[in-house]
């Protein structure tokens, strides 16, 4: 993914919104790449954005203990690259805990961003202490083993009803969470920042006074 890196990763969380990015997938056609309601950070800060690189997990029911239950979440979080975020599909399991605050260490020390699943996941307090962003539908203490396990790894997936593949873009914070398809990485990025900069121009012309009818003549966003 040229010149998407991770200094990019962090100009995007400190200039551009949700909504933006949004916005211009729409104008592209992709209508579909904000997750449904329900995936909310852990850390109830509205100033948290999580932004990175997919790498993406599917898990599924499993209905006995084995001896080795980690070996696959092992695997693929010891393969992390920095500027990934752990992106986990469940296929609407949310009986058990997908991620909690050991995984967030390792997965912190390989250069992870953060991690986003329609599932739950668990050690709420240690991972807030940690700084380590989470996305989830919320909390359970119910641990994966003899439940669940990572059935693929790297491969697509779907995610509150959007299908993520690995090396898509991550954009998430407090009005919800978009993915960029890698193939129109480069061209949303540029054309969001240049939207943002028409918007920083409108919202002066507004705060002095002049008619919004003026100011979308002249800007061309809302």
């Amino acid at each position: 993914m040229a010149g998407l890196d991770i200094a990019l990763f962090d100009m995007m969380a400190e200039k551009l919104y949700v909504a933006v990015i949004s916005d211009i997938l729409d104008s592209l056609g992709l209508r579909n790449q904000v997750l449904q309601l329900g995936v909310v950070p852990a850390q109830p800060d509205p100033s948290q954005v999580l932004v990175g690189r997919a790498a993406t997990l599917l898990v599924g029911p499993q209905y006995e203990v084995v001896e080795q239950p980690y070996t696959n979440q092992i695997a693929a979080i010891d393969a992390l690259q920095p500027g990934d975020v752990v992106v986990c599909g469940v296929g609407g399991m949310t009986n058990v805990a997908v991620w909690g605050e050991l995984f967030s260490n390792a997965a912190k020390a390989r250069g992870a961003r953060g991690f986003l699943t329609d599932g739950c996941h668990r050690d709420t307090r240690m991972v807030l202490d940690l700084g380590f962003p989470v996305f989830s539908r919320g909390a359970r203490p119910v641990d994966i083993s003899g439940r669940g396990t990572v059935i693929s790894v790297g491969r697509p997936v779907e995610v509150a009803g959007v299908v993520v593949h690995s090396g898509d873009i991550i954009f998430a914070e407090a009005d919800g969470v978009v993915f960029i398809p890698q193939d129109v990485a480069e061209e949303t990025v540029s054309r969001a920042f240049d939207k943002v900069a028409k918007e920083d121009g409108a919202r002066e012309d507004l705060r002095a006074g002049r008619l919004l009818s003026e100011v979308w003549t002249k800007y061309r966003v809302l």
